[in-house]
């Protein structure tokens, strides 16, 4: 096992075997490139985690599996993402979204427009930015539930 030394969170053990890779790093974070996705909470079911950086200890993003938050949540990946992230099948693909809390967890939102999306068997993950208009940047999360309903799987360059 090896160790993040967290700013926020203290000492994280993780084991290397299980580090994502964003090949193009995140927007805004290009430079790093190496994350852990990490339970925020141990109850199961609980769809938000933390995406810890590995090469910095200051750098985590509060995450959503958005297809448990919101299951009518269609996006359709672009043949180059498909292949960049080297997806064989739709049921390897997670897609997460950043979740922006401003005071209290009533007023938290999710960027809808731009989800993270991670290939679980290879690894592989990019930050994907939606034609889709119907999404939102700031989707309140708690006021929510009128998104965009057709389905609710990623497609592959379909």
């Amino acid at each position: 096992m090896k160790v993040i030394h967290s700013a926020r969170f203290g000492p994280l053990e993780y084991d290397p075997q299980q580090v994502i890779t964003f090949p193009k790093g995140i927007p805004g974070f290009d430079t790093f490139t190496q994350y852990i996705l990490l339970p925020r909470d141990q109850e199961q079911g609980h769809p938000f985690y933390i995406l810890h950086a590995v090469e910095e200890g200051e750098l985590s993003f509060m995450v959503l599996d958005t297809l448990r938050f919101f299951p009518s949540y269609e996006i359709k990946l672009a043949d180059e993402v498909v292949e960049e992230l080297q997806i064989d099948k739709p049921e390897d693909v997670l897609i997460l979204t950043t979740v922006t809390i401003r005071g209290d967890w009533q007023t938290a939102t999710t960027n809808l427009k731009a989800p993270l999306v991670i290939n679980t068997v290879k690894r592989l993950g990019q930050q994907v930015v939606l034609d889709q208009s119907e999404y939102l940047i700031k989707q309140p999360l708690f006021e929510q539930k009128d998104i965009y309903s057709h389905g609710s799987r990623a497609q592959e360059g379909v």
